[in-house]
């Protein structure tokens, strides 16, 4: 259709809009009360309709969207019945802060869709969503609707990034087009900054400690940041220990000391400066009382800065100093304030070459781990990740779903530029099959949308009871239907097995005692997800060992270069309890 088509429909001054605020995409499901909004994407020239076979996966598609080009993933469900199957997508989405905009069709009693009165549903959407969305309204006319889209892409930008809600009245969408001017706003967005008062005296606490470590969570979500991140630790020779939620820090950076757990309080040993770029700990924990804490944080409240975070929040309560900012332009001014006397150089340089020699060690404890792994041709994380950084290939990107395999994944798989990591710190099952494709057309977007098929695969790891619970099969029909070089890893042990800690913890453990795995085990049938794949005519792989691994692994990524996708069931022993 020529873009200079007639608009004759309010769903098409929405459309124009969209497109007009720079987006090429929009992420979904079909449903009766969308299809005026539907028509009029089939005629906006250059923005493109991305199905998907349930909401939950059309929102986490726009999430990992969103998350990789860090811009703005709208996504569109059909009436109250798509938001509350889209419920943990929205909730995955608020624990990543991804810049989302999600619009719902939306009934009103007395205004039937298409004359017809038994095409209703309830329409009290803000209800349910209203704890993980950053702003909701219902469009109520042709003006507030062009002044909602102009918040609602502004609020999902503004620090902590997060959703906005919009609903679309079926009567406004059929409106007649009277010819008003289609308008957008360009936004300017205002960095949050420390005064220079607190800027000195956060440099002169880093200068007069002797054993300072930063503690690094979400921050890497703005791929920007991460340089600046990398820059100021070498600058002050600071040891970096991350939660690898987003491509934070680059793992074989000299500075890099590891991988600490998700939940629970990080051994800070001899530290006596702790700098925390947004990372959070869980209500009831708490860092010894003889650190010295300088906590950088988007938001006070800290609701999203931890695995599972919740609407409760986390906590670093009495720390010296809290500072509500934006990070990367932060820490630029505290480089660029603080003053380094001769003195002082000679100390930063002692203590430089104190963390890359831990650092060097820690690289090598790696290597020899996975090492042992791969001589016993045993697949385990180590062994896995290995195998898998040996065969990566320039500009791919890693989704890591995985929860009992993660921190075994995440040291092996040497990835170093940001916006090539992405997983899924809400604790609900299922986000990342459809984050992965997502994260696909942003990473390759001009040559997905020009049919240049010379692609940068994304892998997404995930486990069995994710990937099921995920609805795959949604997944599976989107990227074999758009041609997305997608490679999806199920590590397939038959069991939830993450769960038994906390049987073993029950008040009488009679679980834990008869070793009664009933209640996670997924197994008998085991779950075949190569033959599941095969259904959707994806290429697919069932591998025992490490050399089938490798060698499927080599065709999945030859495959993907040219958009399709693949599937790899990792078939691993069944979980039993010890």
């Amino acid at each position: 259709m020529d873009e200079n088509y007639e608009i004759k429909t309010l769903a098409q001054v929405l459309i124009k809009s969209l497109k007009l605020y720079g987006n090429n995409f929009i992420f979904g499901t079909t449903g009766a009360g969308m299809a005026e909004i539907q028509d009029a994407i089939s005629v906006e020239k250059g923005i493109k309709w991305i199905q998907a076979l349930h909401e939950f996966t059309a929102i986490s598609s726009a999430e990992g969207y969103a998350l990789a080009k860090n811009r703005t993933g709208i996504a569109l469900v059909d009436r109250i019945v798509g938001t509350q199957n889209s419920i943990g997508a929205l909730y995955s989405s608020y624990l990543n802060m991804a810049p989302l905009l999600v619009l719902a069709s939306r009934d009103i009693p007395g205004t039937h869709l298409l004359n017809d009165p038994t095409s209703h549903y309830s329409s009290k959407h803000l209800d349910i969503i209203e704890p993980w969305v950053k702003w909701s309204n219902n469009s109520q006319s042709e003006e507030m609707m062009e002044e909602d889209l102009s918040k609602a892409f502004f609020i999902t930008q503004l620090e902590p990034k997060g959703i906005s809600f919009l609903t679309l009245r079926h009567d406004l969408m059929q409106k007649p087009y009277d010819g008003m001017a289609i308008r957008t706003k360009k936004f300017y967005y205002n960095r949050r900054l420390p005064d220079i008062d607190t800027v000195k005296i956060i440099g002169d606490k880093i200068l007069n400690s002797d054993n300072p470590e930063i503690f690094v969570s979400h921050a890497g979500r703005n791929m920007d940041y991460v340089d600046t991140m990398t820059k100021f630790a070498d600058k002050f020779g600071i040891g970096v220990k991350e939660r690898r939620y987003f491509m934070s820090f680059p793992l074989q950076n000299r500075m890099h000391l590891g991988f600490v757990p998700r939940m629970y309080v990080p051994d800070t040993k001899n530290d006596d400066l702790l700098l925390l770029f947004e990372f959070g700990i869980l209500p009831g924990n708490a860092f010894p009382v003889d650190k010295d804490i300088i906590d950088f944080s988007t938001e006070f409240v800290r609701r999203r800065d931890i695995y599972s975070g919740g609407d409760y929040g986390s906590s670093n309560l009495f720390n010296s100093i809290d500072i509500e900012c934006d990070l990367g332009p932060t820490l630029e001014l505290i480089m660029k304030k603080t003053e380094i006397a001769a003195n002082e150089k000679e100390v930063i340089e002692n203590r430089r070459a104190s963390v890359i020699e831990k650092h060097e060690e820690l690289m090598k404890n790696i290597e020899n781990v996975a090492t042992k792994d791969m001589e016993k041709n045993i697949l385990t994380d180590n062994s896995i990740g290995y195998v898998l950084n040996e065969e990566w290939k320039e500009g791919m990107t890693l989704v890591n779903g995985s929860i009992k395999y993660y921190n075994g994944l995440n040291q092996q798989i040497n990835l170093d530029k940001p916006g090539t990591f992405f997983s899924n710190p809400s604790g609900h099952l299922g986000s990342p099959v459809g984050m992965a494709y997502g994260a696909f057309l942003a990473r390759n977007e001009e040559n997905y949308l020009s049919g240049i098929r010379n692609y940068k695969p994304v892998v997404c790891i995930t486990g069995d009871g994710d990937a099921i619970f995920g609805n795959v099969t949604s997944a599976l029909w989107s990227v074999k239907h758009y041609g997305l070089g997608v490679i999806y890893i199920i590590l397939n042990n038959g069991s939830w097995a993450i769960e038994w800690p906390y049987f073993e913890n029950t008040t009488e453990k009679y679980i834990k005692n008869s070793k009664d795995t009933e209640f996670i085990d997924i197994d008998n049938p085991r779950i075949d997800f190569a033959t599941i794949a095969r259904g959707f005519s994806i290429e697919s792989y069932t591998v025992n060992d490490v050399p089938e691994l490798r060698s499927a692994f080599q065709k999945a990524v030859s495959s993907a270069v040219i958009g399709n996708p693949s599937l790899i069931d990792i078939i691993l022993p069944k979980f039993r309890a010890d």
